[in-house]
């Protein structure tokens, strides 16, 4: 798992996690783009997931899943209809999904899903919910929030969410630097170093 941050202001998404993978057996730092936990899409979405490596690098392999509805727009009516459907029915094909018996499928990643200036979580139940400022998903994502929360307002975002990181890599081992920011005006990555 990793932690996962996204922040919204003016008309302007700004997500943030670290590059830090965790194994079994080792700790290992990936700042090549391909394999960042958060994805620009081609349509302007920028998608980030936590949790199982495989489970996000096979939604990845499949970007034609992150879609905007008619108008250009990331809407709840489109996640429900559109998005999770194909998710599921990847996850399913692949063996990604948990189920137990006689209940619903669940994932083994959380999702936050961005275009222009909307913010959806997806959870690993499928339940959908719209943020009007930011959210944090991950272990540490409560270290992340109230760091948030106790920053001004007027200060940069960005530096408003590496503070954020910063603080959840003092508590939790999963998560440390370098961190990656993008956001959906720029889509354009930047590296940070933080403090580990």
């Amino acid at each position: 798992m990793s932690i996962l941050i996204a922040y919204k202001k003016d008309g302007t998404v700004y997500m943030g996690t670290t590059a830090k993978e965790i194994y079994y057996d080792r700790i290992e730092t990936d700042a090549c783009e391909s394999n960042f936990k958060i994805q620009k899409m081609e349509n302007g979405m920028l998608v980030g997931i936590i949790g199982d490596a495989l489970t996000r690098q096979t939604l990845f392999a499949y970007p034609e899943i992150f879609t905007l509805d008619k108008k250009g727009e990331l809407t709840r009516k489109h996640i429900v209809k559109e998005i999770i459907p194909s998710m599921l029915g990847i996850l399913n094909d692949e063996d990604l999904l948990d189920q137990k018996e006689d209940e619903y499928p669940q994932m083994k990643v959380e999702l936050l899903l961005a275009h222009n200036g909307v913010l959806y979580e997806l959870s690993k139940s499928f339940m959908i919910i719209r943020y009007e400022d930011y959210q944090a998903i991950g272990p540490a994502s409560a270290f992340v929030q109230a760091t948030i929360a106790n920053t001004k307002p007027t200060d940069d975002v960005n530096e408003r969410i590496v503070r954020a990181l910063n603080v959840a890599s003092s508590n939790h081992t999963e998560v440390g630097a370098p961190f990656v920011l993008i956001d959906t005006k720029d889509k354009q990555y930047k590296i940070v170093g933080g403090k580990n």
